[in-house]
């Protein structure tokens, strides 16, 4: 009889009982809490087991093998390593802080099916992240209206177009604005000679999701975005298996989950990856939303860890990002990341184009080891953004 594939499950956990609580989780987790006399030889060999223990200051480390050999989606992925172990009573609190799963197991998922790479390869451009604006405000323009701004924006000097992820529309309306968008964003290549992308964003029922998805493709879409936080995390690797365009795996609820009592922002990075993330996109460190650096250095090791057969992701940081605040992510990531802004491009006093331009010219003093004090002085797009957003809320 084979050896049993295995996950190695890492669990932080706060309890009065260390042993029996591990043995308890491991139990749970595969056969269930009580044993029983039907248990054989074959279902043995569906028990997870715990093969360490640490304890530290009121809490302790538990590692559990898991047996994976039938998990073959997501849905049984989470389940098998974030169940209902959670509501045991003999824990006051449980986090997943990280899992590794056996290769044969990384090669029935999906992972990037473009990768960091294969968005490398189709901008054509190298030595600098790629820049995303989130078009602002989030509802309530017209196609013709947010195809403009898209339009300024790329002009300026941004790659992608994207919608912020509270836009909801009827498909109708979706492919509209999609269509107005793309011819947007060609008008916009042609004149810069530079790869312009729009990227496409399904929300809506689970059952009609790959729709949008397949029909943002065929209205030249190049890129997508989901919230698998919100939208389930099966739903990231159906999307992901249609190879249709790089997906970027948005944080929007995933806060909710990044708790003592919840997933690691580690283990939730590698679910990302590994159900088909090309980008996985984390709150900024200089922003409107919360971040750590610790975190954010974990999702960058998460991105370009050896992964089996899988394809590394590119790390994205946004929220409240202006060109005032791109310099202590680069510091960090150099040119490979990728760089969200909403209001600081489209909320720059001289408009969208001139935010577009705010942003470059702060790559530009940044890769050329210019202080943005001394650039912005012959630099105007930058130093209005850089009164602009001195206070950005």
């Amino acid at each position: 009889m084979s050896k049993p594939e295995m996950i190695r499950t890492t669990y932080t956990i706060r309890t009065d009982d260390l042993t029996r609580a591990a043995n308890l989780i491991a139990r749970e987790m595969s056969l269930g809490v009580k044993k029983t006399s039907y248990e054989t030889a074959q279902t043995e060999r569906f028990a997870a087991r715990p093969a360490l223990l640490k304890t530290g200051k009121g809490k302790a480390t538990v590692e559990i093998m898991v047996p994976s050999q039938r998990i073959a989606s997501a849905y049984g992925l989470v389940l098998s390593i974030a169940g209902e172990i959670s509501c045991l009573n003999i824990l006051k609190s449980i986090e997943l802080t990280d899992f590794h799963p056996p290769e044969t197991l990384l090669s029935r998922f999906p992972g990037p099916q473009f990768g960091a790479e294969g968005i490398a390869k189709r901008r054509k451009i190298k030595d600098r992240p790629l820049f995303i604006t989130v078009l602002k405000p989030s509802q309530g323009l017209t196609p013709a209206e947010y195809s403009h701004i898209a339009y300024e924006s790329l002009v300026g000097g941004m790659d992608v177009v994207k919608s912020d992820e509270l836009l909801q529309e009827p498909a109708e309306d979706y492919i509209k604005r999609l269509e107005a968008t793309v011819e947007a964003a060609r008008r916009a290549e042609e004149e810069t000679g530079e790869p312009k992308w729009v990227m496409m964003h399904t929300v809506d029922r689970p059952s009609a999701m790959v729709e949008r998805y397949l029909a943002g493709g065929r209205a030249g879409a190049k890129i997508a975005m989901l919230s698998p936080a919100a939208s389930g995390f099966p739903m990231l690797e159906e999307l992901a298996r249609h190879a249709v365009a790089p997906i970027m795996a948005h944080m929007a609820t995933s806060d909710w989950l990044w708790q003592p009592h919840g997933m690691s922002v580690r283990a939730w990075a590698r679910f990302m990856r590994i159900l088909g993330s090309d980008i996985i996109l984390y709150p900024a460190l200089a922003g409107t939303l919360k971040a750590k650096k610790s975190h954010l250095k974990s999702v960058l090791e998460i991105c370009n860890e050896p992964m089996g057969p899988l394809k590394t992701s590119l790390i994205a940081v946004g929220g409240g990002m202006h060109a005032g605040t791109l310099g202590i992510h680069a510091d960090i990531f150099g040119p490979d990341f990728a760089y969200l802004c909403g209001g600081g491009v489209c909320g720059h006093p001289d408009g969208a184009r001139a935010g577009g331009q705010s942003i470059r010219q702060a790559w530009e003093a940044w890769s050329q080891k210019i202080p943005l004090d001394r650039y912005r002085k012959t630099h105007k797009a930058l130093d209005r953004a850089l009164t602009a957003f001195a206070t950005y809320v």
